[in-house]
């Protein structure tokens, strides 16, 4: 038995009982409550979609690739129940993840390295990984154990691939399709974030993409004749980074929100060994009845934030002192914000892509000058209240002159 759920980007979703034991749990269901990009509703109104549905369009995809491959390729152990359990780890994938999803994990950030909170337990960009392990192993150990009784340890599966500490070929090519270049959760984020953010930025193929995969010699590659939709791909990445992503108004509010929710683990408004239970609506009724209205008014209403209208860029990261930002934003209690954004859209070292020529497997870089032209993607603002505008006036003539004078040498 299965049932039916529709879906915007990819039509009808089938979900299995077996899934649906999952899905029905609390720690799952928490999931609707967390938008997937924070803040960005802020700039784009229509992205107010959840982790929720991106879990289960990320599962969704990792069965339709896997389906493929295996026609595509000569894989003995791709059978119904390997794709099952393989779609159930893209399904808990996200499964860690904390209120306002990775703005969480910037306020943790904040809270330790601007304001000296010694009892966040932050581990980077990677802490709703490691928290999602937890919850799998203490909470979702028993639906996946009973449903998933046929296969050997599920849990020690699922867990495997989540760490990318993959112990066998089974586990390994379940990491590619979850975490790699082309993967099952870029492939649905882009297309889900750029249709509910109303722009094309994030579109590409992925009718083409899913029939042109295949499993050569321990690696998910794809045929040669497809090379234009995988720079499809790359580009769509790219593009939402730069447009969607790397906004700067999104990144206003949501540095924001970081030194908001930094505020309420200082003032133990937020309880850190309770944080799992949060959802944004939880951290939206904390910040509401914050005394220090400024980051209420900002969010809700906002108004009160402004920035510096020039991003830094290139050199001048290198000039503007970030530490004496940092310390503004401590002596100003957030009223001054130094905000980074960083991305590289393509990393070979660690997510190559390969492709199939039907003899041999290649890295993209041999057929396209493209990643060539693709490079890192990297800048900062400087938010501030209005009633600090005077203070950051030094800031804003610092990052114009170095603009200025950087865009002169390039001419």
């Amino acid at each position: 038995m299965s049932k039916l759920i529709r879906d915007p980007i990819h039509g009808y979703v089938e979900v299995s009982d077996r899934a649906l034991g999952v899905i029905s749990d609390p720690y799952f269901q928490r999931l609707r409550y967390i938008t997937q990009n924070a803040l960005a509703y802020l700039v784009y109104p229509g992205m107010r979609h959840t982790r929720f549905e991106h879990s289960l369009g990320v599962m969704y995809l990792i069965k339709e690739f896997l389906q493929y491959i295996k026609k595509n390729s000569n894989v003995g152990f791709i059978d119904d129940e390997y794709i099952e359990l393989v779609g159930v780890t893209g399904l808990l994938h996200d499964i860690g993840h904390l209120a306002f999803s990775h703005t969480f994990e910037s306020g943790l950030h904040v809270a330790k390295e601007v304001y000296g909170e010694n009892r966040v337990d932050y581990k980077g960009k990677k802490t709703h990984v490691y928290t999602g392990i937890k919850v799998i192993e203490d909470y979702l150990s028993s639906p996946l154990e009973k449903n998933f009784s046929s296969i050997g340890d599920p849990v020690k599966f699922v867990v495997n691939v989540l760490k990318e500490e993959p112990k066998n070929e089974e586990e390994r090519l379940a990491l590619q399709l979850v975490s790699n270049f082309v993967d099952a959760d870029r492939g649905d984020y882009l297309l889900r974030d750029s249709y509910y953010a109303g722009v094309g930025y994030g579109s590409y193929d992925i009718e083409r993409l899913k029939r042109v995969l295949t499993y050569v010699n321990g690696k998910i590659a794809v045929l040669k004749k497809a090379i234009p939709i995988v720079e499809q791909f790359l580009l769509a990445r790219m593009y939402m980074f730069k447009n969607v992503y790397f906004h700067s108004v999104v990144g206003m509010y949501n540095s924001i929100l970081s030194h908001a929710i930094a505020k309420l683990i200082l003032e133990e408004k937020i309880d850190l060994s309770d944080i799992l239970h949060l959802t944004d609506v939880n951290v939206l009724s904390m910040i509401s009845s914050m005394g220090d209205k400024k980051f209420s008014d900002a969010i809700f209403f906002r108004s009160g934030y402004k920035r510096i209208k020039s991003d830094i860029e290139g050199e001048c990261l290198d000039k503007v002192e970030r530490e004496k930002v940092l310390e503004l934003s401590r002596e100003t209690n957030g009223g001054i914000i130094y905000y980074e954004f960083f991305d590289t859209p393509y990393r070979e070292e660690k997510e190559a892509v390969y492709i199939y020529d039907g003899e041999n497997t290649y890295q993209l870089s041999k057929f396209s000058n493209l990643l060539n032209a693709v490079r890192d993607l990297k800048k900062a603002i400087i938010v501030y209240h209005v009633s600090q505008a005077e203070r950051v006036r030094e800031f804003e003539k610092e990052i114009n002159e170095c603009l200025k004078a950087s865009q002169g040498v390039n001419e």
